[in-house]
């Protein structure tokens, strides 16, 4: 029976996803934007407004794909909302009109919410984007604010913020934010301002061994409980200078720091920076830790943290439309229940990895899938939910 199941799963995965032709009533998508390689037709392409992009100097591209955002005049956007990885994006350059009013620093209401537009398929900073908007259709009214429910941002830039507690310059330290941010606490760790740190601006955390060279490893965690609870943890990291072995995990702590749990482990930095994110979605009052993993006197960079509430659970956080069909989840079985015959379902994890897909799908259908963030997708109908 698992064998005829397995066997089933890998069938549904063979299964094409529905291809727009770029017209307004069948779109691309994202991904079907980017295998066009800016060949710089004119079409419509859908897809969620993740982010912004900022710069490009010196090789590397500048973006935010969570707040604070800084109110550009050019659009990130994906085919899942919460994506955080630029090669699933596809920029989408606002002109000076459209700035105005759409930039996410002045309406943030707008991000991880779904744009439909047209306009040539063309290069931008090296990356591929959409340029000359001819038509630019924004998401309805009422919108929510998701920004608000971010609420920890720390990119180690304060002036005189980091106060020492040792002489040894890896022996600890506590760094007081901007506007009342939650101290974090240095313990084998530094803040790296040299040229040798990779930093989005003039300083990030350098984290290495308590004694520089031996000790145990280097951390960071903030000195107080967030409350609301952690929905997702993300970060920017990369190697100090030519260092190579260094690895991250992060951990949580309900207890005030007596105790930490780890929620990721071995995450592996690049030369440059690199984001990752982690899905925690705990209730409650919590602490943050970003560590080492491993004990090497090999030095990491951590910048740009963003700490979001949690997710309310077993619920639907967002939904365009309600009457296609109705969500329930019983034992890690999600069951689906349409008002009307679905022409194809398609769910995704909330990085954008697609776990099951049928064109021709039944009224009811029941679906096992283990714990996580899920798009699921029917149509014009998408849905996100948290098992």
């Amino acid at each position: 029976m698992r064998g005829l199941f397995i066997a089933f799963v890998a069938f549904l995965h063979s299964v094409s996803l529905y291809a727009g032709d770029g017209s307004v009533s069948s779109p691309f998508t994202v991904e079907e934007a980017l295998s066009k390689k800016n060949n710089n037709m004119l079409c419509y392409v859908s897809g969620y407004i993740v982010g912004e992009y900022v710069n490009y100097s010196n090789n590397k591209h500048f973006y935010n794909m969570a707040p604070p955002f800084e109110g550009t005049s050019t659009y990130l956007i994906a085919d899942m909302p919460f994506e955080y990885r630029l090669e699933k994006c596809v920029t989408v350059q606002l002109g000076a009109t459209n700035t105005d009013i759409c930039n996410l620093d002045e309406y943030p209401m707008y991000w991880n919410k779904k744009l439909l537009l047209q306009g040539n398929l063309s290069l931008f900073q090296t990356l591929s984007g959409i340029k000359n908007l001819k038509d630019f259709v924004l998401p309805e009214q009422p919108l929510e604010d998701e920004t608000v429910y971010w609420n920890i941002f720390e990119d180690f830039e304060a002036k005189d913020g980091y106060k020492p507690i040792s002489g040894n310059m890896y022996g600890g330290g506590v760094f007081y934010g901007e506007d009342n941010a939650i101290p974090w606490v240095f313990e084998g760790a530094a803040l790296g301002e040299t040229g040798k740190d990779a930093k989005w601006g003039g300083a990030s955390a350098h984290l290495r061994l308590t004694e520089s060279t031996s000790g145990s490893p280097g951390s960071i965690y903030i000195k107080e409980d967030k409350s609301n609870g952690i929905g997702y943890i993300r970060f920017w990291a990369a190697f100090y200078d030519t260092d190579k072995k260094g690895r991250i995990a992060v951990y949580i702590s309900g207890d005030q720091g007596k105790s930490w749990e780890c929620v990721a482990s071995g995450l592996t930095p690049e030369k440059t920076l690199k984001e990752f994110q982690v899905l925690v979605n705990r209730p409650g009052n919590y602490r943050v830790k970003i560590a080492k993993s491993e004990n090497s006197s090999d030095g990491v960079n951590i910048d740009n943290i963003r700490i979001s509430d949690y997710l309310r659970p077993a619920s639907i956080i967002r939904s365009e439309k309600d009457d296609t069909f109705c969500v329930s989840v019983n034992d890690g079985i999600l069951s689906l229940s349409f008002t009307d015959k679905a022409e194809a379902l398609d769910i995704y994890t909330i990085n954008g990895s697609l776990v099951f897909s049928i064109k021709d799908c039944v009224k009811n259908i029941s679906i096992p899938l283990l714990p996580g963030a899920y798009i699921i997708r029917s149509g014009s109908c998408i849905r996100k939910i948290i098992l």
